[in-house]
């Protein structure tokens, strides 16, 4: 999938009420993070990538509720 392919998918899955609350949001991004290998040579790259994605969500969801704080 490309960029606007996951964007188009994405807005359409959030029209039908198929997105997660944050909270389960958060839940799954940390499975993935337990799920990853702490050996690979990937581990730090994957899971700082998952982190920035859960500190975006806390960006948006921060704002949506507290707009300016």
């Amino acid at each position: 999938m490309n960029k606007t392919e996951v964007m188009a998918t994405s807005i359409d899955m959030a029209r039908n009420g198929l997105g997660m609350t944050p909270g389960d949001a958060f839940d799954y991004i940390a499975g993935l993070i337990g799920a990853q290998d702490p050996a690979s040579e990937l581990y730090d790259r994957e899971v700082e990538q998952l982190l920035r994605l859960a500190a975006c969500l806390w960006t948006l969801r921060r704002d949506l509720v507290a707009p300016g704080a």
